[in-house]
């Protein structure tokens, strides 16, 4: 039988990202529990906004390439062509979430007569690319925990838009206590399907997530369940704020904080429209409502003990950000 001889790595690309890739893209980003999501689904309600909230495969090539897991270049290539497919799909709702209670039900972005209009009209990559030359749509990827690894997604995607939430630390590691994220059960059976180191610690063993320090393992697993949440925000938020400011002062970046985002959503909309050049619609005003009737959280922080070493970092990122 005779033997087939295949191209050889370095001979083969992921091309067709580059020829097809034709619409525009922005990201917000920041740490879990930290609005992200409230503002994506607001600025969903805008004409031709297509929100992907938190695309697994995006993130994860992001990290992977960042930690060295697969090689540079595969990885950015396969992102691109990645992100065109699914924008493909979500033109054609394919990846749209029908689900009527879900706070990103596409329900609750989109006007009805252009979601039946959508479904009846567009049946292929050629609708979808007459659809794109005709409406200039936006892909607007919600990612978190991808600040460590910002500039891969620079690179993919240069011309891209930046909008970086940040919420309070202790605030976001109530959250993150509640849902028991960084619990011993989480860090020993993780559900998360992220990256991880395993370690041994006390006959046991430990699944670490991808952002604890090499040589702070076991600093980390000496933590309380709080405390790990308050070195999970401390650890993200500290990795790039030389970065976030860098992109701002360039025009590339805005920052939208969680606290005026909650007390003020149409303000944070129009912060956030006029840097995208968007506009709003009927169902903008609604969910600016929705978020204005929201009960207001307010966490308890005294009650958990933070060591000292860990509070006075928390408390120089407060300062950095004017908190």
């Amino acid at each position: 039988m005779q033997k087939i001889c295949f191209q050889s790595a370095k001979d083969l690309s992921y091309s067709s990202g580059n020829i097809h890739f034709n619409f525009n893209t922005a990201i917000i980003t920041g740490v879990c529990r930290s609005g992200k999501t409230t503002l994506g689904n607001l600025l969903a309600t805008a004409p031709y906004v297509e929100n992907a909230e938190e695309p697994w495969t995006a993130t994860n090539l992001s990290m992977m390439t960042g930690l060295g897991l697969i090689d540079e270049r595969a990885g950015k290539e396969m992102c691109l062509n990645f992100l065109t497919e699914m924008f493909n799909d979500m033109i054609l709702l394919r990846k749209a979430n029908f689900r009527p209670k879900d706070l990103s039900s596409i329900w609750n972005q989109k006007s009805g007569e252009e979601i039946f209009s959508r479904l009846t009209d567009l049946y292929s990559r050629g609708d979808v690319k007459e659809f794109i030359s005709d409406n200039s749509p936006l892909l607007l990827l919600n990612l978190a925990e991808i600040l460590p690894f910002i500039d891969f997604f620079l690179d993919v995607l240069p011309e891209t838009k930046l909008i970086h939430v940040v919420r309070k630390g202790l605030d976001v590691a109530s959250d993150c206590y509640q849902k028991h994220w960084f619990s011993d059960e989480q860090v020993k059976l993780p559900i998360k399907a992220f990256p991880y180191s395993t370690y041994k610690f006390r006959n046991e063993t430990w699944y670490l997530p991808w952002w604890v320090s090499r040589d702070e393992e076991e600093l980390f697993l000496s933590y309380s369940e709080y405390e790990r949440c308050v070195y999970y925000w401390c650890q993200l938020i500290q990795s790039e704020l030389d970065r976030i400011d860098g992109l701002v002062d360039e025009g590339k970046c805005i920052v939208i904080r969680y606290e005026e985002l909650i007390k003020d959503p149409r303000k944070s909309f129009d912060e956030a429209a006029y840097f995208l050049n968007i506009k709003s619609t009927p169902l903008t005003e609604m969910a600016i409502a929705k978020v204005k009737s929201r009960e207001e959280i307010v966490h308890d922080s005294s009650k958990f003990k933070v060591v000292k070493e860990l509070r006075n970092r928390l408390e120089s990122i407060y300062s950095r950000l004017s908190y």
